[in-house]
């Protein structure tokens, strides 16, 4: 996709959808700033925003996996599940102008695979990339609601709030840690410290993504296995933020301080202070 910019515009984002109601695949000029180097790699492309004739390559990906801030995995990447053969519309959106155009994605007729085929493939992978995204999630919610309670630390020493906040960094840490191998530190870490569920997923998903067909008759099964082992972890963290959260909360709201939330990405906190 080629587009013009002039020194004014700025684009916003190019979206694939193949009805109505399925974005496939969004890509914006927002990039996360806190994503790795090799996390971003994996992510996909990016709008660019320099003035005069720009060019943006799709790769007939679907959306990747959500990283998070120094995420390495073995054996595996983020990039989206292929799109399966069909009828698109490009959605490109710039200063508040909207351009649509068609797109058709068509099998290759060399491959044995069939429409079906492929089409099961891409629905396999994106069922194993929306839970892979589950996991990847709840460590960012884990981590953003760890830095906000570091920064209301170093701003009261209440002993109250000290112990409830050790609790709930405890206990948030303890499912963190099941979920992601928090002692990966370099690419080679995976060799010596075993993969959790949300590499297992990312896997899972690129081994279904190699070669173009369905998924083998094992796979639903793995995919089985680890979605239970991932709920049983979401659990423990729903529980950790119905109970020690809001008991964290509740000693902040004392000392007059922002309260710890998972969906906020501001460390200094998102809602007024109490």
């Amino acid at each position: 996709m080629r587009t013009f910019e002039p020194d004014t515009a700025k684009a916003d984002s190019a979206t694939a959808n193949r009805t109505r109601t399925d974005s496939a695949r969004t890509d914006s000029t927002k990039t996360d700033g806190e994503a790795s180097p090799a996390s971003r790699r994996n992510r996909g492309t990016f709008l660019p925003m320099g003035a005069g004739i720009n060019r943006l390559v799709w790769d007939l990906r679907g959306q990747g996996i959500t990283p998070f801030p120094k995420m390495i995995l073995w054996g595996a990447s983020t990039n989206g599940p292929a799109l399966p053969p069909g009828r698109y519309t490009v959605r490109f959106v710039a200063d508040g102008r909207t351009v649509t155009a068609p797109a058709v994605i068509t099998r290759n007729p060399w491959l044995s695979a069939t429409d079906a085929d492929l089409r099961a493939q891409y629905a396999f992978s994106r069922r194993v990339r929306d839970r892979a995204n589950e996991a990847n999630r709840a460590v960012i919610d884990i981590r953003r609601v760890k830095a906000q309670l570091d920064d209301r630390l170093t701003r009261s020493k209440d002993a109250a709030l000290a112990a409830r906040g050790t609790t709930l960094r405890t206990n948030a840490s303890a499912v963190e840690e099941s979920i992601y191998q928090v002692r990966n530190q370099s690419n080679q870490d995976p060799l010596n410290f075993p993969i959790k569920v949300n590499n297992r997923l990312a896997t899972l998903m690129s081994m279904a993504e190699r070669g173009d067909g369905a998924p083998t008759t094992n796979m639903p099964e793995l995919f089985g296995i680890l979605s239970t082992e991932l709920g049983g972890y979401l659990t423990r963290l729903r529980e950790v933020w119905r109970t020690d959260l809001p008991a964290t909360n509740a000693e902040l709201a004392r000392l007059g301080l922002p309260v710890l939330d998972p969906a906020c990405g501001v460390v200094k906190g998102c809602a007024a202070v109490p």
